[in-house]
Parts: C-alpha cells; sequence; structure tokens
C-alpha cells in the first residue's frame, strides 16, 4: 500500500504535512492474543485461559508442549479427560521433562502421553519443543509458553489463540504423525527426520493470511520456516523488531544486518544468558551497529526472556508478525520439532510490538509510571467537522523519573528515522522543550485543531503517535496513538 498525503491546516499555525499510513486497531475476530507480566513477577492471566480453552473442548484435546507442571493446567487436562474419555485428550511432551509433577499427575490420572524416545530417539539427540493444544479440531493455542511456574509467572511469554478449522487442520496433522493415529492410545509415532508428512502453508482464517510451518521438515527448500522467516524479514520496508531467546542462526543474523545497512530500523531483545552461549549471534549484531538489548540490561526484566518472535512494519496495514516454538537456531530447523506461525494483521502486530517495547524499555505501562493518552473528538470526520486532539500526560507523585515533556508526533512507522515532530513548535528539532514534568504533574493540552474542508476526499484510517521523552533524551516507555479517517 503506498502512503497517502494529508495536509492539516491547525489554527495559530503553519501548514503541516505528514506522510501517513494506517491499521485497523482491532484484533480480529477468532483470534486473541495473551502475554503473561513476567517483568512484574505474577502472571495476568496466560494460565488461566489456557485452562478456560481446555476446559471449553467438547469433542476433543490434543496437546503438544515441551513442559507441563502448571497446576490448574493439568486439572484442565484431567477434568477433560474425565469428561470427554481418556483416548479424546492426548498429550505429547519432552523427554527431559516427563517426570515434571503436571505430567506425572495425568498418567496417574491414566491419560495417553508420549514423547520422542517412543520413535526411538535418545533423549539428547532433540527436543520435542512444541508448545501448541488444538481444541475439538477447530480452536489451536500457540506460542513460546511453556505451562510450567516459571514459564507462567518469571519468564517473558507468549501465546496466540485462533478460531480456524484450516488451521487446526494443519497443527493436528503434524500432531496426528507424533502420535501416530488420529485418537485413542499412540501407534507408530514418527518425530523429528522421521516425520513426512507436508501441510499446507498458506491459509486464510477469518479474513486474516497466515503462514504456518513445522520443523523438520521434508518440504524441499526454500518451502521451510527458515526461508520462511528470512522472506518475511527481507519483506521489511521500514522497521524489524525482535524478542528471542536463543539466537545462533547466522543466517537469520546476516539478513537483519543486510535490511540494517538497507536503511530499515532493526531493533532487538535477547536473553542474557542465552547471549553468553559461544554460538549466539549477539556480538555478530552488535559489532555490524545492531541495536540489541540484553533483558539484564532493562529493569524490570524476568528471569528469561522466553520469547521467540519478530514484528515486521508495525504501524502499517501490511505489517506481520512471526511467532510459535523455534527460537532462531540450526537445531529448531534440522532436528526439534517446532512450528512457525507468520500472521500478516496490523492489529496483532501491533500488539506484539508493544510487547517488545516493553521488554526494550523495560516498561509496563500503568497507574505509578508517567502516561500519555491521546483523545480526539470523534472517530470519523466529514466536510465541515472540527477535528480536535488532544494529549492528556501525567507523572504520578509515585514516579521515579522527571522528564522533559515532549509530544511526539507522527503519522506511520512509530519513531522511524526523521519521521516525526515536535510539539508545539512543529519542527523536527528537539529544541521546542516546553518545561520539566515532575511527580505530581499533569499536562492536558489541545495539539490539533482544524476545520476538515469541503472539498476533503474520503481517506485513511490514519494513525496520529505521540510518546515522551526523558531529560536524557531517550523515548520513555509509554506511547500512545489513534487512528482517524476522514468520509
Amino acid at each position: 500500500m503506498k502512503s497517502s498525503i494529508l495536509t492539516l491546516f491547525a489554527a495559530g499555525m503553519a501548514m503541516l504535512t505528514i506522510t501517513a499510513s494506517g491499521f485497523a486497531d482491532e484484533i480480529p475476530a477468532g483470534f486473541d492474543v495473551f502475554f503473561n507480566d513476567a517483568q512484574h513477577s505474577q502472571s495476568n492471566g496466560i494460565d488461566t485461559a489456557l485452562a478456560a480453552l481446555i476446559d471449553s473442548a467438547e469433542i476433543s484435546v490434543a496437546g503438544a508442549f515441551y513442559s507441563i507442571e502448571r497446576s490448574i493446567i493439568a486439572d484442565a487436562f484431567i477434568a477433560a479427560a474425565n469428561r470427554l474419555g481418556v483416548d479424546q485428550v492426548r498429550i505429547i511432551t519432552d523427554a527431559h521433562y516427563r517426570g515434571q509433577s503436571g505430567c506425572r499427575r495425568m498418567e496417574e490420572a491414566g491419560l495417553h502421553i508420549i514423547d520422542e524416545t517412543c520413535d526411538g530417539w535418545d533423549d539428547d539427540d532433540l527436543n520435542s519443543h512444541h508448545k501448541f493444544c488444538v481444541i475439538d479440531g477447530q480452536i489451536v493455542w500457540t506460542g513460546s509458553y511453556n505451562i510450567t511456574n516459571s514459564g507462567t509467572i518469571y519468564n517473558n511469554n507468549n501465546a496466540v489463540q485462533i478460531d480456524c478449522v484450516d488451521l487446526a487442520d494443519a497443527y493436528l496433522t503434524e500432531f496426528n504423525e507424533m502420535w501416530g493415529g488420529t485418537s485413542g492410545p499412540p501407534g507408530i509415532c514418527r518425530f523429528s527426520t522421521h516425520k513426512t508428512t507436508q501441510v499446507d502453508h498458506h491459509l486464510t482464517c477469518n479474513g486474516v493470511n497466515l503462514d504456518v510451518y513445522f520443523s523438520p521438515t521434508n518440504d524441499p527448500e526454500p518451502d521451510t520456516a527458515y526461508f520462511a522467516l528470512l522472506n518475511m524479514l527481507e519483506s521489511a520496508t521500514q522497521s524489524i523488531y525482535f524478542c528471542m531467546y536463543t539466537f545462533t542462526q547466522s543466517g537469520l543474523a546476516s539478513k537483519l544486518i543486510q535490511r540494517h545497512q538497507a536503511g530499515v530500523t532493526v531493533r532487538g531483545v535477547m536473553d542474557d544468558s542465552q547471549a553468553q552461549s559461544g554460538y549466539s549471534v549477539y556480538d555478530m549484531l552488535i559489532n555490524n551497529a545492531i541495536d540489541v538489548k540484553l533483558d539484564d540490561e532493562v529493569t524490570p526484566h524476568a528471569n528469561l526472556m522466553h520469547h521467540k518472535f519478530a514484528v515486521v512494519d508495525p504501524g502499517n496495514t501490511w505489517a506481520s508478525v512471526a511467532t510459535g516454538s523455534y527460537n532462531w537456531t540450526l537445531s529448531a530447523q534440522t532436528s526439534n520439532d517446532e512450528n512457525t506461525l507468520i500472521i500478516h494483521d496490523p492489529a496483532i502486530a501491533m500488539a506484539f510490538y508493544t510487547e517488545w517495547h516493553r521488554g526494550y524499555f523495560g516498561t509496563n505501562p500503568g497507574p505509578t509510571e508517567p502516561v500519555i493518552d491521546l483523545i480526539i473528538n470523534e472517530v470519523v470526520f466529514t466536510p465541515g467537522h472540527f477535528f480536535n486532539c488532544r494529549a492528556e500526560v501525567s507523572n504520578p507523585q509515585s514516579a521515579s523519573i522527571s522528564f522533559d515533556e515532549y509530544i511526539i508526533l507522527d503519522i506511520g512507522e512509530p519513531f522511524g528515522a526523521d519521521r516525526f515532530y515536535f510539539w508545539p513548535t512543529w519542527s523536527k528539532d528537539a529544541a521546542g522543550k516546553r518545561f520539566i514534568l515532575s511527580g505530581n504533574t499533569s499536562l492536558n493540552q489541545d495539539i490539533l485543531q482544524f476545520i476538515v474542508p469541503a472539498d476533503m476526499p474520503a481517506c485513511g484510517p490514519y494513525t496520529l503517535w505521540a510518546g515522551l521523552l526523558g531529560t536524557s533524551g531517550a523515548l520513555l516507555g509509554d506511547i500512545d496513538f489513534v487512528t482517524f479517517q476522514f468520509e
């Protein structure tokens, strides 16, 4: 989609022209996104959401999880087996974690559970690393979330839940091959490179385009998860933001460096413990001027930065996000059982960008931190209507920082190079500083006012961004945006 130009005539100001591209801001029907609140060491419902999904099952449950410990979820699997029958609730885990409390309790309750050793693999050969569940052959849950106490409370994790029969068919195809059947006790199971089944990689669910890949695969290159990720990164026109637990794949690192050298903003967060590995690409990225933070550089930070996602061009209609169990490693492509899901939707991509933002800046905006809110008087504007946008900024007494208060405006990719303006001077120069907004102070200020011209054509939606800069000139954690259009 090409950018369009919106010219604003603001009261008391010179004409301002901003390049714009819009996106929908609501998660599509049939989709849900979950993040835990690991930076603050408390659950925000990722475990209860999965338990509720399992509780909703009326026909069958197929769960493939690397490790299973969390009591509320083990209880949900057991309750489903009691309700539907043990042959309708099937569980796959990894041999290294077969002895965890959740698995032991489920086996004691009579549930069928297998791991990669049923296929003759030694438990040191590979990892059965999936984190997905299929409910009633219709709803898919996947992401980075291991269903353990640490995965719920202390480690950064994400999950997506998608109601789509075609996607469920793809995940069940993967599950059933590992299981060796479509229900009941396991049959001739196949893991890792013993698998042969291929799936349709390109699907549309509720109007959203998806790409799904399982690893390892006998699909010929380049029709694999690795090449799909390369192509996604190559497609970036403005920005790439990633959070990656284990990153050792030099080919993906080289692609990030290439896109950075082509002028694309590339910023990432990596787990500090994994970055210390001799195989990590952290030094390679840093030495090539890629902006990467380790999670222990951020306060507060989680025990493990366990995400495995990347967002391309957030803030645009073509934005996309890749998530799933796939760490960016060679073993994820060639030996471990993994899934990769690429979602082409701006609102879901924005949800993951917001999570990236929290991980990078170490903030989770709330009532005890400086916040900024944008408010517009209408959602859709017609000729002759008065457009007004107001910024409300507050810095609670308990906030630990003061800051130079700026309003940053950018229609398009948030805070991209040379694309923002400082209110009230509307210049690209930060010299428009107003004052220090210290604790227990607030600001309520109209920042844009104009009458919609009578000859304004229907256009939009547009997105208006705002943010705060600290006294050091660094962007603070809280941002806000509003969308609007003309009819």
